[in-house]
């Protein structure tokens, strides 16, 4: 497999408050480039993907849900156990609740590659338009992705 990148793709069709009234943010899973820029938020995918959920309590802890798989019988399935599955969307769900409560806007788009020496995955976090408030909220995180982890609860 040459290209080690998981696309998770933000779809607010799936956004949901929880009984507390905590904010949870959907996101589909896709596994190709190709899926990723085809894909449109609130359709069925074409494709292979993964529906989740990420949710912000209240007491400050992050969770992830599976939601649903789509063209189950899609060979990628084969290629990645349930708990890559798990592990994928528990450290995904950190990265992107911590970018929300850090510039209160929901990234768009994470990339996740798996890095070979290791069982963690990178993220790269995009944002297709942010807005930031003020000088000094662009400057923190400028500095905070600068420290190379930002994201990730210690």
């Amino acid at each position: 497999m040459s290209d080690n990148r998981l696309f998770l793709l933000y779809d607010p069709s799936f956004d949901e408050m929880d009984a507390e009234g905590c904010p949870g943010f959907g996101y589909v899973l896709l596994f190709s480039e190709q899926d990723a820029e085809q894909f449109t938020p609130g359709e069925n995918p074409s494709c292979a993907a993964v529906s989740m959920l990420f949710t912000d309590h209240a007491d400050g802890s992050i969770s992830g849900d599976l939601l649903g798989w789509a063209h189950l019988d899609d060979p990628v399935f084969k290629r990645y156990p349930l708990g890559h599955f798990l592990a994928l969307m528990e450290q995904a769900a950190q990265v992107a609740i911590n970018a929300y409560r850090q510039v209160h806007q929901v990234p768009d788009k994470l990339v996740a590659v798996h890095l070979a020496d290791d069982d963690l995955l990178q993220f790269d976090v995009q944002f297709l338009d942010l807005q930031l408030t003020d000088q000094q909220a662009e400057t923190q995180l400028a500095q905070q992705l600068m420290l190379g982890r930002p994201y990730l609860d210690s």
